[in-house]
């Protein structure tokens, strides 16, 4: 049981998530079919989300508000391609909800994902659905309905990594490229990936850097 996050704990979900998404980037270029099939999704997201973390790493803080604000910058300065830009602006969003707090439980957690929804969308010229943006919308509508049920953040994590999961797997019914090819969208890929090394975080266990395979 968590029911509340700090800037302590909020860090380490942030470096497994980076860890997990760093581990699995060649999964995620395999799947990058959409807008271009240029193979670089996962390594974008990656390099995105690596940036973060050593900003995090690098200024590491109790309070929650404080740690999201050094999370955030480190998105921005390191965001790389479409997947990258909406991933730190998803990141963006949920860091500013946060700004206020020292902790947050359940359903400032729940609230925070939704917030990070609302900038990524207002941040995109054109929406495009069955992409990372519908994954991350769909997890934070499920978020918000489980928070009125639990008050742990880990079972809400859970949760939130399930539907995202349910909604990777209907990406190619709404983006008829992916169907054609017989892909998940890479962008939502990447963000379950991140979301279940946040989970693994929250339940106190670490995600285990991979070496890099010789044979590519």
């Amino acid at each position: 049981m968590v029911s509340k996050i700090d800037g302590k704990l909020f860090a380490e979900m942030i470096i497994q998530g980076a860890q997990n998404l760093s581990n699995h980037a060649d999964l995620v270029d395999s799947l990058n079919v959409y807008p271009v099939p240029d193979g670089d999704t996962g390594t974008n997201m990656n390099l995105t989300m690596t940036s973060g973390r050593e900003a995090v790493e690098n200024n590491l803080s109790q309070q929650i508000g404080e740690l999201g604000k050094t999370f955030s910058k480190g998105l921005l300065m390191g965001a790389r391609g479409n997947s990258g830009v909406i991933l730190s602006q998803l990141f963006r969003g949920f860091s500013k909800s946060l700004e206020t707090y020292e902790t947050i439980n359940a359903k400032q957690f729940a609230e925070s994902f939704k917030a990070g929804v609302d900038t990524a969308y207002k941040a995109i010229m054109k929406p495009v659905e069955g992409t990372i943006l519908t994954v991350a919308r769909d997890a934070a509508d499920a978020a918000i309905q489980k928070a009125e049920e639990t008050d742990d953040c880990i079972e809400l994590m859970t949760y939130i990594l399930e539907e995202a999961e349910v909604s990777l797997e209907n990406t190619p019914n709404l983006l008829p490229v992916l169907k054609e090819v017989g892909v998940v969208d890479s962008g939502g890929k990447g963000l379950v990936i991140v979301y279940a090394g946040f989970l693994k975080a929250l339940k106190g266990e670490t995600v285990s850097a991979q070496s890099p395979k010789l044979n590519k």
